[in-house]
């Protein structure tokens, strides 16, 4: 029988010992490999998590970075649903929460909007090592369900090297549990919560994993359905709780394990949310109420299948990746208040409610090959090549009941014009982008073990990018003539390297040193509907980490103390700037930087009493002053949009000796201030704040054979958070964190 195939029947029997922090989870040896203590002491498990954040297996307290790891169990005991329950408790992490699909997680500062930006994000998003962010404007941004995953890596600092492009800030690694043929396995999970302002919530999941013939061939299926019910009341529309969100959609994953060496993944993922309303309440209204003139809805839809391929050399391992994924979203957003000027420019009458369509659709396919040498020589090392297309259709229309009719009455156009302005009866002016994105790469790195306390480690990624662009425009800007069509094209080749020095003078200390690059397609801009020009598009901006760590281990194991000093370079910053009608826009300009502390501690004294508590301070501001384009110049010295100077969590667990095994947990974020975009950062500019919030949640478990209840309550002191806020055309637009929320959550096992 393979070594992993014992690795998988051990963690299985570690499991159901319900032991060890619940740091071991059913995985393939490539997702994760973790063995008991051995004198079985739960102590001294707190840092025996094992992670692939290097693309290869390593205890996530040896590697010369910064990375941390949520697991299954610790999800759970949280009650994690989405990226917003858990992602912010580790350090150096903001998340700019709206609503799924669109919120944004920001690292180190390293952002220029707190929402989507127009180009790549700074933050990479990875699913068992799939990238899922495509170049140019990102469709839409992952947000696995936590249910049945076997942990999250949050990698901190550019991933260049190892990850690609979009990982300038950081890494969001999902991982997905895999099909185990060492037995059947099954969970399921239900929740009911109420919210203040809303309607009854509900969450159904389950998961089973069928071994169609031990160890050789197996099937994991998991199902996910979660209605989050609005807490708006939009008075415009009439519609009380008017922001309900909906998710469902599943896993599906199949094993085939014909021999010892080699293990065939097939990985699928499918996942569609529906929001029904903008989740931004309208300054000066009510404390929980928006205006518009129609529902600004949102939907997202997700699909990614792939194939993996693990096979043992001998003297090195291989690892083919082949994935394909489809992404589409569509917004509406109500543009009524700016009707009447449509009315006196364009000679209309309309009267009914004045939208704007957006969205798009983007199709990726993505190759890895790499091999990586087995681990315990003097030299490890990894070598590889991936290479990422991508093709995507942007829209963008301009639209209203009734518009054909308008348009029709319209002295500029004469009698019929309206049948060919506005073809639907609605839509009247349209623009249309087509992408076309490629990346390819060489890359990797090889440690040098001088001796048993020293090692340095040294890789790079060399890449091209290349990004085509055809826009199309059509309606009443291009009437009666043809539409406008036109073409762009951005190409670009660099060299990211990264060296690091660890020194580990025994086992409960480790000290190291790191430089790493990072870096993200180049966008081409599009003039849109705006009524102002644009810049032509940015060019890949320049960003260098320079960061110290070290990572101790005190009292037999019992307290871990983790810190990092950081300092980032940011040049030839790309931009996502607005017009003053509100369409967004990519520029370069200006130099930033980023310089702070994270700091992780994990302090268990006794078996029963656990307390997990991660703080960052860290300064992310512009390094000169940065002219913006209609709204003046933002002086040097200003914050960085989506960041915080202080980011505080704490996490208290207590473990009763008693009857149920009860187990009660407090926990708690702190948040500070800052801005949302780099408008509000110009004197003289409204500024969309953001930040400065504490929360509370409070969680009480007990255990009946293979099923935990759990009684919680979310934002306890009910607390109005703002965590991004936008301009609108009818006010300041801020999203909220969710209202007071109480419930009970049901989970078995098999």
């Amino acid at each position: 029988m393979s070594s992993q195939l014992h690795v998988r029947k051990l963690t299985r029997a570690i499991r159901s010992g319900c032991c060890c922090l619940g740091l071991f989870a059913t995985a393939p040896a490539w997702a994760q490999d973790a063995a008991p203590s051995p004198d079985g002491d739960p102590a001294r498990t707190l840092d025996t998590i094992v992670v692939t954040a290097g693309k290869l297996k390593e205890s996530v307290r040896e590697i010369a970075g910064s990375v941390s790891a949520v697991t299954d169990q610790q999800l759970q005991d949280i009650g994690a649903q989405s990226l917003a329950d858990y992602i912010q408790r580790t350090p150096g992490v903001v998340f700019n929460n709206y609503q799924p699909g669109v919120s944004n997680v920001v690292m180190r500062g390293i952002a220029t909007s707190s929402g989507n930006v127009q180009g790549q994000p700074t933050t990479g998003y990875f699913l068992n090592e799939i990238p899922l962010t495509e170049p140019g404007w990102t469709i839409a941004i992952p947000d696995i369900d936590a249910f049945d995953l076997n942990r999250v890596e949050v990698l901190r600092g550019p991933q260049g090297t190892l990850f690609g492009s979009a990982s300038m800030g950081g890494a969001v690694n999902y991982i997905a549990n895999v099909a185990d043929a060492s037995g059947f396995d099954a969970a399921a999970e239900a929740t009911v919560s109420q919210t203040r302002n809303a309607d009854v919530g509900f969450a159904a999941k389950a998961m089973v994993n069928l071994p169609i013939r031990e160890d050789l061939l197996a099937v994991r299926a998991v199902a996910q359905y979660r209605d989050d019910p609005g807490f708006l009341d939009n008075i415009g529309t009439g519609r009380k709780g008017s922001n309900d969100s909906t998710l469902d959609g599943g896993r599906l994953s199949i094993v085939l394990t014909p021999d010892e060496g080699t293990t065939l993944t097939w990985l699928s993922l499918l996942q569609d949310i529906d929001n029904d309303d903008n989740s931004y309440r309208i300054a000066g209204l009510g404390e929980l109420e928006r205006n518009t003139a129609l529902p600004e809805f949102t939907t997202t839809k997700v699909a990614v299948h792939s194939l993996r391929l693990d096979q043992d050399l001998g003297f090195a391992d291989l690892t083919a990746l082949l994935a394909y994924q489809k992404k589409e979203q569509d917004w509406r957003f109500d543009y009524t208040p700016v009707r009447g000027a449509y009315n006196a420019d364009l000679g209309l009458d309309l009267a009914s409610p004045l939208y704007i369509d957006s969205g798009g659709e983007s199709r990726g396919k993505s190759i890895e090959l790499r091999m990586a040498s087995k681990p315990g020589g003097r030299v490890d090392w990894l070598v590889g090549g991936m290479y990422f297309d991508s093709d995507k259709d942007v829209y963008e229309q301009l639209g209203a009941e009734g518009a054909a009719a308008a348009f029709d009455r319209s002295a500029l156009y004469g009698p019929g014009s309206g049948a060919l302005i506005a073809p639907d009866g609605q839509v009247f002016n349209g623009f249309f982008t087509h992408l076309d994105g490629s990346e390819a790469a060489l890359f990797g790195e090889a440690s040098f073990h001088f001796n048993a306390q020293w090692k340095a480690t040294i890789g790079g990624r060399l890449f091209r990018n290349k990004v085509r662009t055809t826009t199309t425009q059509v309606g009443f800007s291009t009437y009666p003539g043809d539409p406008i069509v036109s073409t762009q094209q951005t190409e670009e080749d660099g060299f990211n390297p990264k060296v690091s020095l660890s020194w580990q003078p025994n086992e409960d200390v480790m000290v190291y040193g790191l430089v790493s690059e990072g870096f993200r397609f180049g966008e081409p801009n599009t003039a849109g509907l705006s009524a102002y020009p644009v810049p032509s598009g940015s060019k890949s901006d320049s960003l260098v980490n320079y960061e110290i760590g070290t990572r101790t281990r005190w009292a037999d194991g019992r307290l871990l103390l983790d810190a990092t000093l950081f300092y980032v370079d940011w040049k030839d910053i790309q931009l996502r700037l607005q017009t003053p009608d509100l369409f967004n826009y990519a520029s370069n300009g200006g130099k930033a930087y980023s310089r702070g502390i994270e700091f992780a501690a994990t302090w268990r004294p006794v078996d029963s009493f656990e307390w997990q508590a991660a703080a960052t301070w860290q300064h992310a501001r512009l390094d000169e002053d940065l002219f913006i384009l209609y709204y003046g110049i933002a002086p040097a010295g200003s914050q960085l949009p989506g960041s915080a100077d202080w980011t505080v969590s704490n996490l208290l667990t207590y473990r009763f000796d008693a009857r149920f095994q009860p187990t009660l947990s407090l926990s708690h974020q702190y948040v500070g201030g800052g801005i949302s975009d780099l408008n509000s950062a110009v004197p003289g500019i409204q500024p969309n704040r953001q930040g400065n919030y504490n929360l509370f949640d409070l969680r009480y478990r007990m255990t009946f054979g293979t099923t935990d209840v759990t009684l919680f309550g979310s934002n306890l002191t009910d607390k109005r958070g703002i965590t991004r806020s936008v301009t609108e055309t009818n006010g300041t637009g801020e999203g909220l964190v969710r209202p007071r929320t109480y419930g009970v959550t049901v989970h078995w096992r098999y």
